[in-house]
């Protein structure tokens, strides 16, 4: 209180918000705070027993944030959500307080019990949670705890308070373990203001524009959270968005360009012109003349968040580990630097293939190098690859994320090295191969996973896992590294289960940024915008969205989902029931109503057709594919009647990711259309979190019979968009795409033994027949891909030709049903703005697919 001035007889009152104060004769106090939540705080100036002022008029707003929470614990509880009508009221004035929560508890049978209102005057209040149908029901009819059912019977409450004065608020959430009955709680507070004629309350007047200055809070739809923090695992734009902020990487993309870099953990852009002179190369990295070896100069004074410095051991370190994980399951994202660094390189595969692979651990010795002494790193690329493109592969976004090698040794997580300083390639092989596995879910180091330690700008102060997470600057960030500053704000990142949730914590001003909001926001979000209470960042997106068949499907995994559900594996791997069900998808009111083009008059983005999108290196329009589907049903019908499967009664979900209420109607569209061409065929749209929908990609355990995700790019080439749709472990393999898988099911239906209701045996032949011929066409793409990636890596003009023909055929596998392009946005508040005055800083599309944010680029001012 720098308007206090200690002296005999003076003190000072406190009242903190939570329902207590503190009597000072000090300048100062230090609050602790036993639950998260939004306070306000004043204080009262007394002299000689008399009030002599005080600062009701002025109150302060202090942001709590949740505390760290173990995952055990984390599963238990649910993070209670407060929204009250209004912060400031009168006597009397009727104020609503809406219940909610951040997501719901994860563990095994847990359910919210009820809700109860501690409302500050001496009143509590109980709500049951709705009790429409028992939690084991439900789960077995909606495959996941459903949000609906757990909200409170009553919402909101409302209170009038008779007399002024500061009342704390609090909701606590009481979880329960349905099955063995134990309870447990969680609570969050929040300060509300009651004024009479006689005395006023207001909020700090510079407060209104600008709340809680120095903290960025973010409400995020989505559902269940990230997957994880380790740079080397996580392959998702949830997880990447705290990795991307607490890890340097060696380049970061200069702004909004693809083709532009900054240095982060390296201190210069490496060129050709350094590489005649062996000084200037050390000083200041270099290129090779024949563009196969890239030397760069690591930034002095580097340090984690816990002090440790940063070397060129430690880059090197992270880059040998990131292709050591490459081949991980689900996915990771390794591959992207191992194909330029290993000879004749498969994507989303191990390197070292066996413990006696002496061949693949020399090839991972062989590609990065480093030099202590010069501090450097040195790539060795297996053939010439242009900067522009190689840079992609280092740069934050989907770049290798640089870890402290000492920490991942202390935490259990480190690599034997043991045979390489013994230059034993026998024991490296074994080490290596060892250490590959760690890149299985099952086998994950849990806490690289969730709490690794910082080497960028901010560290994770505080998680509660799947629901919230605190990011704090790194005092040790250099403070002189152009466009990369040490930031100055805490930044706290809230996932919520449902878009309302996020919207309201947006419009009420307890949240500065809203993401991923389902386009039907959007007339709400204009309204707020033209109240001054928003601002809208429109900006092209490299991301794509679609569809996915599984041909593969694990029926035994599908009826956990829902013991209801039936349908024969298989049944989506005959490729005319593939094309009946994308001509079945009525694409115009897809992008017209239910996207929303039309009916919200806004740009949300376009259709599409085929893996290579607007805005890489490479384009084809759809108008030069073949066989592009459109909206048929009458085709649709015929295709089903000659696919041999028009009988078959089947039974089975359309996998929509939690919180997202455009693909869920467009799935509900489509299920309608499906059952008009074949009233077998019942589908039904199913709501899982994103990291339950993640751990299904596995090869041989993915019972999603179709899905709906989407696509950011890696980097802005056409082979990165390729690979990652039609090879590989991210959604390829786990929908069974594979050659062998294929061939023997067409030797099975060629017996002609296929016993299942509503098959015709007279048809089997002819289905082994066009399974034959897809693993054939399969097999084919992947060469044709190969091919193509090699080629773009010189001239991508030469590679175009390659493209198409791999296009036109993956569309006739109609391995997808491809919907929109989407166009990335920003929702702020007016005082969000951008580094160095321009938004511009958070418009790249190879961030998160412009999705993600970079915080030390947002200013909150």
């Amino acid at each position: 209180m720098t308007s206090y001035s200690p002296s005999p007889g003076q003190y000072v009152i406190i009242y903190t918000g939570d329902g207590s104060d503190v009597n000072s004769t000090a300048g100062s106090a230090q609050v602790t705070y036993a639950y998260p939540g939004h306070y306000l705080v004043y204080y009262a100036i007394y002299k000689n027993g008399q009030l002599v002022g005080s600062s009701q008029g002025n109150l302060l707003e202090v942001l709590v944030a949740p505390p760290q929470f173990n995952e055990s614990y984390a599963q238990l509880i649910t993070v209670p959500v407060i929204a009250p009508s209004a912060q400031v009221i009168n006597v009397s004035q009727p104020v609503n307080l809406s219940a909610g929560f951040l997501q719901p508890p994860s563990g095994t049978n847990m359910t919210i019990e009820e809700y109860v209102w501690n409302l500050g005057n001496g009143t509590t209040i109980t709500i049951p949670s709705v009790n429409g149908t028992g939690y084991a029901e439900q789960v077995a009819l909606t495959g996941s705890g459903n949000v609906t059912y757990l909200e409170p019977k009553e919402n909101p409450v409302t209170v009038k308070y008779t007399k002024p004065g500061l009342y704390t608020v609090c909701l606590t959430v009481v979880t329960e373990n349905a099955s063995s009955g134990a309870t447990y709680n969680y609570t969050s507070c929040y300060t509300l203001a009651v004024s009479s004629s006689k005395e006023r309350f207001s909020i700090f007047a510079p407060q209104l524009s600008v709340p809680n200055p120095g903290t960025i809070v973010v409400a995020e739809n989505v559902p269940g959270g990230p997957f994880s923090f380790d740079p080397a695992i996580d392959y998702e734009t949830v997880g990447f968005e705290v990795i991307d902020n607490i890890f340097a990487s060696l380049l970061i993309y200069d702004g909004p360009y693809t083709t532009k870099f900054i240095p982060m953990a390296a201190e210069y852009i490496p060129t050709v012109g350094n590489w005649s002179n062996v000084t200037a190369r050390h000083l200041y990295g270099a290129i090779s003349p024949n563009y196969t070896v890239y030397v760069f100069k690591v930034r002095p004074g580097l340090r984690a968040a816990n002090g440790d410095p940063i070397t060129a051991y430690d880059v090197w370190y992270s880059l040998v580990r990131d292709i050591l994980l490459a081949g991980g399951v689900p996915s990771t994202r390794g591959w992207i630097l191992a194909q330029y660094l290993i000879p004749n390189y498969t994507p989303f595969t191990f390197v070292v293939t066996s413990p006696n692979d002496t061949q693949g651990a020399e090839e991972i010795v062989n590609a990065v190098t480093y030099d202590n002494a010069t501090d450097t790193v040195t790539f060795h690329l297996v053939r010439p690859v242009a900067p522009q493109v190689f840079f992609t592969a280092l740069a934050e976004g989907w770049g290798p994320g640089i870890l402290d090698a000492k920490w991942l040794e202390e935490v259990g997580d480190g690599i034997n090295l043991t045979g390489l300083y013994d230059h034993n390639m026998t024991q490296l092989a074994e080490a290596f191969y060892s250490y590959e596995q760690t890149a299985n879910e099952w086998d994950y180091n849990e806490e690289v996973r969730w709490d690794p330690m910082a080497t960028g700008p901010y560290y994770i102060a505080a998680y509660t896992p799947g629901q919230s997470i605190v990011l704090k600057p790194n005092p040790y960030w250099p403070t002189n590294i152009t466009d990369i500053p040490r930031p100055n704000d805490t930044v706290i990142i809230e996932w919520v289960k449902d878009p309302t949730t996020a919207y309201e914590l947006f419009a009420s001003g307890q949240a500065d940024i809203v993401t991923n909001l389902p386009n039907s926001f959007m007339p709400s979000i204009e309204q707020l915008e033209s109240e001054g209470e928003a601002r809208v960042y429109e900006f092209p997106s490299l991301l794509e969205e679609f569809f996915g068949f599984n041909l593969n499907i694990t029926e035994s995994l599908l009826s956990q989902l829902n013991p209801a559900y039936h349908i024969p594996g298989w049944y989506l791997a005959n490729p005319l029931v593939r094309e009946a069900f994308a001509y079945a998808f009525n694409y115009t009111e897809y992008i017209d109503d239910i996207v929303g083009n039309v009916k919200y008059h806004f740009n949300f983005g376009s259709l599409y057709c085929g893996a290579i999108i607007k805005g890489l290196d490479i384009y084809i329009p759809p108008s030069e594919l073949t066989g592009c589907p459109t909206f048929n049903l009458t085709y649709a019908k015929q295709l089903l009647e000659e696919s041999g499967f028009y009988n078959i009664s089947v039974y089975f979900p359309i996998v929509i990711s939690s919180g997202d209420t455009t693909d869920y109607t467009a799935a509900q569209m489509w299920a309608a259309a499906l059952h008009n061409i074949d009233p077998n065929i019942v589908a039904q749209p199913l709501y899982l979190p994103w990291p339950t929908m993640l751990s299904y990609w596995v090869p041989g355990m993915n019972p999603m019979a179709i899905w709906n995700s989407g696509y950011v790019a890696d980097y802005p080439l056409a082979s990165d968009m390729m690979n990652a749709q039609y090879t590989g472990t991210v959604w390829v393999e786990p929908d069974g795409w594979n050659a062998t898988y294929l061939e023997n099911l067409s030797a099975y239906f060629n017996q002609s033994r296929v016993s299942y209701p509503g098959l015709s045996p007279s048809v089997e032949p002819e289905i082994g027949r066009w399974l034959w011929q897809e693993a054939v066409e399969y097999q084919e793409l992947q060469n044709l891909i190969a091919e193509a990636d090699s080629v773009e890596l010189t001239n991508s003009t030469a590679a175009l030709p390659l493209f198409k023909h791999s296009e036109d055929l993956a569309i006739e596998l109609y391995m997808y049903v491809y919907t929109i392009q989407p166009n990335a946005y920003w929702i702020v508040k007016p005082y969000i703005t951008g580094y160095m005055g321009s938004v511009a800083w958070e418009e790249n599309p190879m961030i998160g697919g412009g999705g993600d944010a970079i915080y030390w680029w947002w200013v909150k001012a």
